[in-house]
C-alpha cells in the first residue's frame, strides 16, 4: 500500500473541511492508498507538516486549501521528488487553474491515482519561495488587514470590505522596480508566473509557470479612478490594460522592489502578506513535482 499525507487547511473555502477530508481518506485507503490526516493551525504550517514526514519514506503529499495553503506545502518539497497532489479548496485556486486542474474535489481526487507529474519551477522573492506571484503595495495591503472571519465566511466577496477600505486611503506609495537592472517607477507592482490573478482574473496576459522569466505588472498612475479601472479590466478578462496605458508588463529575470518613501511596503507571496521592501525575485533551480491531468 502506499503511503502519504493529506495537508489541509480545515477551514478554507468557507465550510469545515474535516469530516469531508476524513472520507477522502477513507475513500483513498480503500483504493490502496494511506493518507495521514494532516490538518493546518496556522500560517506555516503545511511546510513544517510536510517537512516533517519526508523522512519517513512517503509516497505522495495531498493538500487541500488555497493557494497560499498550496504554496506552502510546495515548499515543503524543496529538495524531494515526492509528487503534489493539490485538492483546490479555497477562496481561489489560481495554480490549479493554470495547470488544469479540476475546482471539483471528486475530480481532482482522481489525480492520486492517474496524474502526470509535472515540473514547476519556484521563484523566490528574498529566499522566501513562491510559485505565482509577489505583489508590492495595494494588494498586499489588502492581504495584510483582511478579516479571515469575513473571508472564512463569504468568499471572495468577504474581501472586498478591506479592499473598499484599503483603496480609499491608499497613498500610492513611490516604488522603483529594477527589471534586469533597468529601474522603472510604479506605485503598484505585481511579479508575475501566472496569467490569473484573484482567481479567474487575468492580469499578466503573457505570463506562463513555464517559462524562465517574469512577466512584472507596472501600475505607475497615482490616482484612484486609473486605478479602479486597472482592476475593473483585471477582473473583466479583458487582458486591455497594457494596450490601453493603465498599466505596463515588462518581461525579466531578475525584479528588484525598493520603496522610495521613509517606510517599506507591503509584499504579498501567493496571496499571503508576509514581507516588506525592499526585496529581490528571482527564479531558482529548485522544483516540485504537481499531479496534472494526463495532456495525452
Amino acid at each position: 500500500m502506499k503511503r502519504g499525507i493529506l495537508v489541509y487547511n480545515p477551514t478554507a473555502g468557507q465550510r469545515d473541511r474535516r469530516a469531508q477530508m476524513s472520507a477522502l481518506i477513507d475513500r483513498q485507503r480503500a483504493r490502496g492508498l494511506e493518507l495521514v490526516n494532516a490538518p493546518t493551525s496556522g500560517p506555516g504550517d503545511a511546510t513544517d507538516i510536510v517537512r516533517g514526514f519526508l523522512g519517513r519514506g512517503i509516497d505522495l503529499v495531498a493538500v487541500c486549501g488555497g493557494d497560499g495553503t498550496i504554496s506552502e506545502a510546495a515548499c515543503g518539497l524543496i529538495g524531494s521528488d515526492v509528487p503534489l497532489a493539490i485538492l483546490p479548496g479555497g477562496t481561489s485556486n489560481v495554480l490549479a487553474l493554470e495547470l488544469g486542474i479540476p475546482r471539483a474535489l471528486g475530480r481532482a481526487e482522481a489525480l492520486l491515482r492517474d496524474g502526470t507529474p509535472e515540473s514547476i519551477r519556484f521563484g523566490h522573492a528574498d529566499g522566501r519561495p513562491f510559485l505565482l506571484w509577489a505583489g508590492a503595495g495595494f494588494d498586499a495591503r489588502v492581504m495584510a488587514n483582511i478579516s479571515l472571519t469575513w473571508k472564512r465566511r463569504f468568499g471572495r466577496a468577504g474581501i472586498l470590505p478591506t479592499a473598499l477600505s484599503q483603496f480609499l486611503r491608499y497613498e500610492f506609495p513611490r516604488l522603483e522596480i529594477s527589471i534586469d537592472g533597468a529601474p522603472h517607477a510604479a506605485a503598484f507592482a505585481v511579479v508575475c508566473r501566472a496569467r490569473h490573478y484573484a482567481g479567474n482574473w487575468v492580469i499578466a496576459p503573457r505570463a506562463d509557470l513555464k517559462n524562465d522569466s517574469f512577466e512584472v505588472v507596472l501600475f505607475s498612475h497615482r490616482n484612484r479612478r486609473r486605478l479602479l479601472h486597472f482592476f475593473q479590466q483585471i477582473v473583466a478578462g479583458r487582458s486591455g490594460h497594457p494596450e490601453n496605458g493603465l498599466a505596463r508588463v515588462l518581461r525579466g529575470r531578475e525584479v528588484g522592489i525598493r520603496s522610495l518613501e521613509s517606510y517599506p511596503v507591503e509584499v504579498q507571496v501567493d496571496g499571503d502578506s508576509i514581507l516588506t521592501t525592499p526585496l529581490t525575485c528571482r527564479l531558482g533551480p529548485e522544483t516540485v513535482n504537481i499531479l496534472v491531468p494526463d495532456r495525452g
